[in-house]
């Protein structure tokens, strides 16, 4: 069955990173896939582009340089803002109906569309063919005190065949918010090569740090991400005791400098190693004694399920959504209250000094991954497609 994945642009984040994995993991006796991309951006041609796999064809939507021509300056930042407003206004009156043109042909080709963002939901249900749209995030966080948008999107979203959460939790918040509205709701969790990120956890990298670590992988984003949570716990940790381990942070953003700041004015720089951005995180994130992650929102986190791929024992926020199903209600790593920089240094130090609890969630992590596994997900995505066609048909 020929199905296409659409991305509006490849960047640094989380869903990248879990549209790669779909495309590793998807099962090639069921499936042939195609990758649509709206506008190529440096990260996708300078990182992403060669982790997509051989077999996986590339459509690059907006493939003409007068298309890309706000687009490319937004990449450069060196959009102002009278120049956003042009590029929406350019956006409405040139891109987009090139745009449908290029899809209205693709969709000739396949019998499904998985709008990977939902970047294309005021196309979704056009063109005789089955969509499926994937929401990464909490509809709370980002639609629960905005009541206009939500009723925007409740409409776009009714387009769809079907509309996959990452997640139990994600799924009952859409239930909740769009009652009947939605055509199809199904749980798609991402999916994870385990094999795959054990072998990238083989690659040697030069030492950070002389020292055991805590890890932290996420882009440097205060809105999401919470790292001043996660800064204010270390230097509670610190200054408790003589604790020999120091924190490394993989990801970068435009708040690394605050957040380089907050580190000095805790008193914790020289033990605090920002490592920017990695195409591979995972050889660090093995050798972590382990990983945190202090989000006030997410949705299905990579990063906790490729943690627990490699045994790292991971400690995360409670937020919603993901953490808590991913492990276990606290089965398979420990949840701290959002924004709880005291007990996030809790939970921390109980790891850190007790070898019994860190070797018991190394062995319930590595058992955890399976069921994110390339068969698990296989049979999750199979039943989706096959009951979004059948419906279509």
């Amino acid at each position: 069955m020929p199905v296409l994945f659409h991305i509006v642009d490849f960047n640094d984040g989380g869903i990248e990173s879990s549209l790669i994995q779909w495309l590793r993991v998807f099962d090639r006796e069921r499936f042939s896939v195609t990758l649509s991309v709206m506008h190529s951006s440096p990260a996708f041609e300078n990182r992403f582009r060669t982790l997509v796999p051989p077999d996986v064809g590339i459509e690059i939507l907006a493939d003409k340089e007068w298309l890309n021509y706000f687009q490319t300056r937004r990449y450069a930042r060196k959009l102002s803002k009278l120049g956003r407003v042009g590029r929406d206004v350019f956006n409405t009156l040139a891109v987009r109906p090139y745009v449908k043109r290029r899809i209205e042909a693709l969709a000739r080709r396949h019998a499904l569309i998985v709008d990977f963002d939902m970047s294309l939901r005021r196309l979704a249900g056009q063109f005789g063919t089955a969509w499926l749209g994937v929401n990464h995030f909490s509809f709370d966080a980002r639609l629960g005190a905005r009541p206009r948008k939500k009723r925007r999107l409740a409409a776009q979203f009714a387009r769809y065949d079907g509309v996959a959460a990452l997640n139990q939790h994600m799924a009952e918040e859409a239930r909740r918010m769009f009652g009947d509205g939605l055509q199809r709701l199904s749980v798609l969790p991402n999916a994870i090569d385990i094999e795959r990120i054990r072998r990238d956890a083989l690659a040697t990298e030069p030492p950070l740090c002389d020292a055991p670590y805590i890890v932290s992988v996420a882009r440097l984003d205060e809105i999401q991400k919470d790292h001043r949570t996660l800064l204010r716990a270390y230097a509670r940790l610190v200054s408790a005791g003589d604790i020999a381990e120091h924190l490394v942070i993989v990801g970068d953003g435009a708040f690394r400098g605050e957040l380089e700041g907050l580190a000095e004015e805790l008193g914790i720089a020289a033990r605090v190693h920002f490592a920017g951005y990695r195409n591979n995180p995972h050889a660090l994130v093995a050798g972590a004694r382990l990983q945190v992650l202090s989000s006030r929102y997410e949705g299905m986190p990579m990063v906790l399920l490729e943690a627990l791929a490699l045994g790292t024992p991971v400690i995360a926020s409670d937020c919603p959504t993901g953490p808590r199903e991913i492990l276990g209600d606290g089965r398979f790593g420990i949840l701290f209250p959002i924004g709880a920089d005291d007990e996030l240094a809790d939970a921390m130090r109980s790891l850190i000094t007790d070898e019994a609890l860190m070797h018991r969630m190394r062995a319930r992590a590595l058992e955890r991954a399976e069921e994110y596994g390339i068969a698990a997900s296989n049979e999750r995505f199979a039943r989706c497609v096959s009951e979004l066609t059948s419906a279509r048909r």
